[in-house]
């Protein structure tokens, strides 16, 4: 990274954006773009979109790539990243088209592939989703694996384990919320309380009234709940391959849900007998 009286440059961007302080790359970027975006070096205007992406902002990270494509078109890694902006505001249709134009270069990426069997998924067609999870994976072994078809009853074994291992309230509150395995949400689910919801989300709480905590009781920050948890089954094996990874990709969701739902903050976990230092990073997906 730069030193203090050194201004920062997109090499100490990337390095940063690559150790994880997604914060410091965002900031360095910033100062690298000025006023005038529209004069911002490509490379630039792409390594913020990516940090936006990562922090779930895609409309503001569309916004940089759209600039950068006007300023180089054609270009497969913009374009690429253009399309997953796009589908994480569920603009699938235009998603799909950028997809196909990289899936269709001479240096075609693989996770063009994999998310053009997503979007296929998504409209029933099986066939087609198997044909292009396969290509993906043969177009990028090292990095994309098929998802696994995980059954019904396994998650909803390991998500009463997940439930049972959380500190006696929160078990509890979670006890009381009916549990529905769905495949995948639906678009309604995707334009809840009209805010963005990413199409690959894990788990969503529905129903009841979100609220915020008052006073320093745990039982009072508890006094709303959710009529039902829905977890999407196939969203699920697209990140959980084994009973470990759906034990801790469920644990993360379901935090980051209770988190929002509640209004609860990291102190508050603490408070209620979860220590996210003592857990893999719960609070980082």
């Amino acid at each position: 990274m730069a030193k203090p009286d050194e201004i920062p440059t997109l090499l100490d961007a990337e390095e940063a954006f690559e150790q994880g302080d997604v914060e410091t790359a965002m900031l360095i970027c910033e100062g690298l773009i000025g006023e005038d975006e529209r004069r911002a070096p490509v490379e630039v205007l792409y390594l913020a979109a990516e940090c936006l992406l990562e922090i779930q902002e895609p409309e503001e990270a569309l916004h940089y790539l759209d600039i950068a494509l006007s300023r180089a078109p054609g270009e497969d890694v913009l374009i690429h990243a253009r399309g997953i902006c796009l589908f994480e505001v569920s603009r699938f249709e235009e998603a799909a088209l950028c997809f196909e134009e990289v899936s269709e270069s001479d240096t075609a990426i693989g996770e063009a592939f994999y998310y053009l069997a997503v979007l296929a998924e998504r409209s029933g067609d099986e066939e087609a989703a198997g044909r292009l999870y396969a290509r993906a994976v043969d177009c990028d072994p090292e990095n994309l694996v098929p998802p696994r078809d995980w059954p019904i009853k396994a998650v909803r074994k390991i998500f009463g384990e997940v439930v049972e291992d959380l500190p006696a309230l929160l078990s509890q509150w979670m006890g009381k919320i009916e549990l529905v395995i769905a495949e995948l949400p639906n678009d309604e689910d995707l334009k809840r309380s009209g805010s963005t919801v990413s199409p690959l989300v894990l788990c969503m709480f529905d129903g009841g009234e979100p609220c915020s905590p008052i006073g320093d009781s745990p039982t009072g920050w508890l006094r709303s709940s959710p009529t039902r948890v829905q977890v999407f089954r196939r969203n699920l094996g697209k990140c959980a391959l084994d009973d470990y990874e759906l034990h801790q990709e469920l644990l993360e969701a379901v935090l980051w849900e209770l988190m929002e739902f509640l209004g609860l903050s990291e102190d508050h976990l603490i408070e209620l007998g979860l220590d996210p230092r003592e857990t893999e990073d719960p609070l980082d997906a």
